[in-house]
């Protein structure tokens, strides 16, 4: 009885959800700042999505970022030494920034001054100030 009663509260929570179709004709230009540990669970999400295209990354550790997207088969993506020459010499609409909470500020900042927006892993930043500073550059950019 127990079992029955039990099933029948969890078909309370199911419901049919329709998928939308996606327009993967027009793709998200995407970059990642940082390709360590966390990149891995953001490359993992954008792959699945029809409509994200990953071009760019930054990484400052030299083959790290080509050993990363050899490792998810992606390729043609171009690598930067230097996160701040990606976003002067792409057109981007996104970044993912994966790098160490420490650079999670200046990075989303100079993003954001770029007119890109931004995902961003928590913790923030590591200071209110830093946090501060984030929240002006995102009103000013009009972006996230």
């Amino acid at each position: 009885m127990a079992n029955q009663n039990s099933d029948a509260v969890l078909s309370q929570f199911t419901q049919a959800v329709e998928k939308e179709a996606i327009d993967a004709s027009k793709q998200l230009r995407v970059g990642i700042i940082g390709t360590g540990g966390i990149a891995h669970a953001h490359m993992a999400s954008s792959l699945i999505m029809p409509d994200v295209a990953l071009v760019a990354a930054a990484e400052i550790i030299p083959g790290r970022a080509e050993a990363f997207f050899e490792e998810f088969g992606v390729k043609g993506v171009h690598i930067y030494a230097d996160y701040k020459e990606m976003l002067d010499k792409e057109q981007l609409d996104a970044v993912s920034v994966c790098t160490y909470n420490r650079q999670h500020a200046c990075c989303t900042i100079a993003a954001l001054e770029h007119g890109v927006n931004v995902l961003l892993e928590k913790p923030m930043c590591v200071t209110l100030d830093e946090a501060v500073e984030m929240r002006r550059a995102e009103k000013k950019s009009g972006k996230v």
